[in-house]
């Protein structure tokens, strides 16, 4: 845990992240957490690696990648 601890930097809650996750939650059917989820890699541009059939049933400007998918052969 420690070398993973190293590795990651907490993000700060800030009141347009709260906002966002707001706005997602409001449209969505899914967890407060989900949304942050969401909200926190929409803000970075990132794909949402998630298997979480909320998300991945929500549909948005965000990338989420479905992890229960199965991986593509070599």
């Amino acid at each position: 845990m420690r070398a993973i601890r190293d590795l990651v930097t907490a993000d700060e809650v800030t009141s347009e992240r709260v906002l966002s996750a707001a706005r997602v939650k409001a449209r969505h059917d899914m967890a407060l957490a989900d949304a942050f989820a969401i909200a926190t890699s929409h803000a970075y541009g990132a794909v949402l690696l998630t298997g979480d059939p909320e998300v991945l049933a929500a549909d948005g400007p965000w990338k989420v990648e479905d992890l229960r998918a199965p991986a593509a052969p070599a």
